[in-house]
């Protein structure tokens, strides 16, 4: 099985994920995947909460379409403590420290890179939606760019340093803006697809905002990328339990096609394997400079790896609102 644009078969990716961890269980308790319904019974991973709790949780992988989820996933009453941690910097402001720095440096270029790219694919659409958008850069950048644009945070603290950055309001949810019914040409999430509870219902939600020619663009880790494949359970960018959810660009695909919609434009991410590589070196407990250079040279080996293929660390999934034809994995 192959994604078009992605030499590398799900089901390799599987067997090559898959630890003896669950050897040691013999209480194993079937779950069916959001994706494509079929049964997985056992976990892939054992992932640890670095960030806030030390606690462990269970990653299970879709032996059919190769879609992974976090267990237990904490509900939604319960989520927020995992977010308490004034490194999460997405939701602040902090410099300190080298990834902190790396990644502030990164998002300069990054943000440029995206509005290149919505341009490229937007066709003078003019009304966009940013969900999760932390801090109100990316949002502010549409903004600059002569875009009408709203944004969604559910953090109070990054959500108000948004509105401060872009001049306006921003949403705590994407309710308001469904119940009056609006519209948009792109909505965005940038890394927040991950986050969100009920994969199936989030999605038709986020469908019901976009305009029938609309797109759906979503940036998410890569599970079957080189860098997360050497790291395994150290991989940073699975951040359990905030990231509930692991697609394959398989199960993105399967799950966009079961919506009516068709992923036809898949991007890489190149600089969040340098990133996401430092992070995970410092998880297995290198010093600063020895993960700063080990997650470097990580980065471009799993960035060289994927050139072939296009599996890199992250992908932009470029979705458009309208059935796949003649697109679909074998």
């Amino acid at each position: 099985m192959y994604l078009a644009g992605h030499k590398l078969p799900v089901n390799k990716v599987v067997n090559s994920v898959k630890s003896d961890y669950s050897a040691q269980f013999s209480q194993r308790e079937e779950k069916p995947c959001p994706v494509c319904g079929k049964t997985f019974d056992e976990p892939a991973l054992h992932c640890k909460d670095y960030r806030v709790t030390g606690e462990v949780f269970d990653i299970y992988v879709c032996p059919d379409c190769g879609f992974g989820m976090t267990f237990p996933s904490p509900p939604p009453a319960e989520i927020g403590k995992y977010y308490q941690t004034p490194g999460y910097v997405s939701h602040s402001e902090t410099k300190q420290g080298v990834i902190n720095k790396l990644y502030h440096l990164v998002r300069k270029v990054n943000i440029r890179n995206k509005l290149k790219l919505i341009k490229r694919f937007s066709e003078g659409h003019t009304k966009l939606l940013d969900v999760g958008c932390g801090t109100g850069y990316f949002l502010s950048a549409y903004k600059k760019e002569g875009w009408i644009a709203e944004g969604v945070e559910v953090d109070e603290g990054a959500r108000s340093i948004a509105e401060t950055r872009a001049g306006q309001q921003v949403y705590p949810s994407i309710d308001e803006l469904v119940a009056s019914r609006r519209r948009f040409d792109v909505i965005t999430l940038w890394h927040v697809f991950e986050h969100l509870h009920d994969i199936n219902d989030s999605y038709e939600r986020l469908l019901s905002l976009l305009e029938p020619s609309g797109l759906l663009i979503l940036a998410l880790p890569n599970p079957t990328s080189p860098d997360a494949v050497y790291y395994r359970e150290y991989w940073a960018a699975y951040d359990v339990p905030r990231h509930l959810s692991h697609f394959s660009p398989a199960s993105l695909n399967q799950l966009a096609n079961r919506h009516n919609t068709n992923p036809d434009n898949i991007k890489g991410m190149k600089f969040d394997a340098y990133y996401v590589s430092i992070m995970s070196e410092e998880l297995k407990g290198r010093g600063k400079i020895s993960a700063l250079l080990r997650g470097l040279w990580r980065g471009y080996l799993s960035n060289r790896r994927a050139q072939k293929t296009n599996n890199y660390s992250s992908l932009i999934y470029v979705v458009s609102n309208y059935p796949a034809v003649n697109c679909r994995i074998p």
